[in-house]
Order: C-alpha cells, then sequence, then structure tokens
C-alpha cells in the first residue's frame, strides 16, 4: 500500500493515466475513423466515396494549415507565458479560430467551384459545413492536448467517436445512400463537442493591441515554418488523389482511399502520442541530454508499432480490405502491402520530429520539404503515368525515406554540436 501511495505521489501514476486516457481515446477514434472508411466505401458508389475521399483531402489541407498558425504554436508557445498571461494567450487563440473559420466560409465556395465546375448548394452546403465542424473539432482536441486536460479531451472524444459510430451503424443497416446524410450528422456531431467546449471554457476577454501583436509574433516566430511546411507537406502528400483523378480514374481513388485508411488504422494512436510528447519534450528544450534519451526511449515503441503495421499488411492485409470493404476491393494484389511499408517508414523517424519541434527549429521541416515537395511532384507525375496506382506508392516510398533520412541528419548534427538554439 506503500508503494502505490509513493507511486502516486511521485507524478509517474499521473503521467501514467493521462497516457492512458490518450491512449483510450484515440482506440475509440481509431474505430471510428476505419469504421467511417468501411461503412462509407461499402455503401456508397466508388465515384461518390472517390468525391469524399477529395473532400477529406481538402479538409486536411485546411486543417493542416490551422495547425499551423493556431494549434502548434499555441502548444508551443504555452510554457513561455505565466498564471494570467495563458489565460489571455488562449483567447487570442480562440479568436483566432473563429476569424479563420469566416475565411473558410468565405474562400472555400471558390475552391469548390475550381474543383467540381459547379456551384451545387445542395453540395456545396454539406461540404463546406463539414470542413467547418470537422477544423473545429480538431482545434477543440489540440487545445486540451496543449494544455495536457487529457480527461476532459477524453470525455469529448467519447462522445463525439460513439456518436459517429451508432450514426455509421444506422447507415450501414438502412443502406442510406445519400452522403449528405452523413456529413450533415457528422458535422453536427462536431459542432456539440465546439459548442459545449466553448460555453466552459470561453469568456469574453478584451485583448489591447500590444498583446494581440505580442500574441501574433509569438505564433508567426514558429508558426510561419509550420505554414510553410504544412503546404509543402500538402502539395507531396496530398497531391495523390488529384493525380489519380487527372491521370487514371476516379475508382483509383477509391481504391487509393480503402488501402491508405486500411493502413492508417494506427494514425489515431500515432497523433495522440506525437500530441502528448510534444509538452513532454518541450519542457526540456534546453536541456539536450534530457531530449536525446526520450528520442531513444521512444524511438524503441514508434519503431515496435512499424513493424507491427508491416507484419499486420504482409500477412492479412487483403484479407481485412475484403473483409472490411467487400470484394469490389477484392484481388488488388502486391499493392495491398505498399501503404503499410509507407506508414511504418513515418512511424520509425515521428522522435525526431517531436524533438525538432520541441527545441523550436520548425523551420527545418520547411526546408527539408521543398527538395521533397519538388522531387515527390516529378516523381509523382511520371510514375503515375507510367503505372497508375502502383506509381503513387513508389512515390510515397522515395519520399518517406528521402524526407525522414535528411530529418535524421539534422538532428543528429543538431544535438552532436549541441546546437539546439
Amino acid at each position: 500500500m506503500k508503494n502505490i501511495i509513493k507511486l502516486i505521489r511521485s507524478g509517474k501514476y499521473l503521467e501514467l493515466s493521462k497516457l492512458f486516457s490518450i491512449l483510450l481515446d484515440q482506440f475509440f477514434m481509431s474505430i471510428s475513423t476505419l469504421l467511417t472508411t468501411i461503412v462509407l466505401a461499402r455503401t456508397y458508389d466508388k465515384v461518390v466515396y472517390a468525391e469524399f475521399v477529395l473532400l477529406i483531402s481538402v479538409t486536411l489541407f485546411i486543417l493542416g494549415l490551422q495547425n499551423s498558425i493556431i494549434s502548434k504554436p499555441y502548444a508551443i508557445n504555452l510554457i513561455d507565458f505565466k498564471d494570467e498571461q495563458q489565460s489571455r494567450y488562449f483567447h487570442f487563440n480562440a479568436y483566432a479560430k473563429l476569424i479563420f473559420s469566416l475565411l473558410i466560409i468565405l474562400i472555400f465556395p471558390f475552391v469548390y467551384f475550381l474543383i467540381f465546375g459547379d456551384f451545387s448548394v445542395s453540395r456545396l452546403l454539406p461540404y463546406l459545413t463539414y470542413i467547418v465542424a470537422y477544423t473545429f473539432y480538431f482545434y477543440v482536441r489540440e487545445m486540451f492536448l496543449s494544455e495536457r486536460k487529457t480527461i476532459q479531451n477524453l470525455i469529448y472524444g467519447l462522445f463525439c467517436s460513439l456518436s459517429l459510430i451508432a450514426l455509421l451503424v444506422y447507415i450501414l443497416y438502412s443502406k442510406n445512400v445519400n452522403i449528405n446524410f452523413f456529413l450533415i450528422i457528422a458535422s453536427s456531431i462536431y459542432f456539440i463537442v465546439t459548442i459545449v467546449f466553448f460555453i466552459n471554457n470561453f469568456r469574453s476577454t478584451k485583448l489591447i493591441r500590444e498583446e494581440v501583436i505580442q500574441y501574433i509574433s509569438a505564433n508567426w516566430k514558429v508558426g510561419k515554418w509550420l505554414l510553410g511546411t504544412s503546404i509543402l507537406f500538402q502539395m507531396s502528400s496530398g497531391i495523390f488523389p488529384w493525380l489519380l483523378l487527372y491521370l487514371t480514374t476516379k475508382n483509383d481513388i477509391a481504391i487509393f482511399g480503402v488501402l491508405t485508411s486500411i493502413s492508417s488504422i494506427i494514425n489515431p494512436i500515432l497523433q495522440a502520442l506525437s500530441s502528448y510528447l510534444l509538452p513532454l519534450f518541450v519542457k526540456f528544450n534546453l536541456n539536450y541530454e534530457k531530449i536525446k534519451a526520450l528520442v531513444n526511449k521512444w524511438t524503441l515503441v514508434f519503431g515496435f508499432m512499424a513493424l507491427s503495421l508491416i507484419i499486420l499488411g504482409y500477412f492479412f492485409g487483403q484479407n481485412l480490405i475484403i473483409l472490411f470493404f467487400g470484394d469490389k476491393y477484392s484481388k488488388l494484389g502486391y499493392v495491398v502491402v505498399m501503404p503499410f511499408i509507407a506508414q511504418a517508414i513515418n512511424i520509425f523517424f515521428q522522435p525526431f520530429n517531436i524533438s525538432l519541434k520541441a527545441i523550436k527549429r520548425t523551420d527545418v521541416e520547411f526546408w527539408l520539404y521543398i527538395p521533397t515537395t519538388v522531387l515527390t511532384i516529378i516523381i509523382g507525375y511520371f510514375s503515375v503515368l507510367q503505372y497508375g496506382l502502383v506509381g503513387v506508392f513508389y512515390t510515397i516510398f522515395f519520399q518517406n525515406l528521402f524526407y525522414n533520412i535528411l530529418q535524421y541528419l539534422v538532428y543528429f548534427r543538431l544535438f552532436r554540436t549541441k546546437e539546439v538554439l
């Protein structure tokens, strides 16, 4: 009994409970994310599902911009503010998020027209609503995780995940083939979580001009590199559905969406661990030896995750796809294991990425993504033109290895020479 009390008082129990709550939340998010792909891919025609994949591509691009200029700078800079300043900094970022959402509402109709070539309100409004709601929900998540409020994050996450699972079960058994139904109800779930968050955490706060300038400067100092990185990342990684759209068919986009989703089962856990570890690494951003020790420790964990994913893909990939998505996605051949390998490469190198963010070297990602993006687009175009869907994964292999090896070399140089600032 004394040992238990000693463990609780040591702080290790608190850290374990935080980690467990994050992993539990991510388990349910993984289930809801996987079920979304399964149910929509099984229920809807390949062309309709392909358009949903394109919508998700646009949504993730916008979410990346939001994370770059609002969420991630908040997580990195929060430790620099004390007491009341932290609250005021939080409210500044809340105002920034509201303005960002207004810009989405104003700009997206033009983006929609460029993509789909029409102004069909019956499709535009559900798409726009989904993007705004989705980005609001993930803003809420990042705020909780940045402040390490893992229990609150778990409560909100469970409500959202369980509600989405109930919605997907209804769609599966009712065979509702109207995708707008899914988009509207899912958006409502995200908005409920967002409204409750703002009611509980947001207070009318008047910020003086000097504060606003200070907070903008703090966000921009790290965010400018994250923003450039996000744009380059989306150009290099998010380009593949669009290459398939213009060089092959929407059927290939649907298959690509299925393959990447089944290999991304572990993604929510990866994102949660990254969000959990970033504030932990930031605490030691002036102690390079401690960060190196953390990197070595967590590389073993991420390495195990990467190896497990490859084994899963090699032995069970095709069976899982047939089981989950049906016979219309059968007989895909060796291409099934390729997204698992591509994903595993990124997972293994994740601790090095977190360590560079922790010491505020967010510029590194930006500079590395410049050559990576250029080469990916060039190689991707000719690979897809020559090999179709398989060419996409040849390009992703190159992209992930090229970028992560360069990132490791930068990490090795910085921490070997103690140049952490």
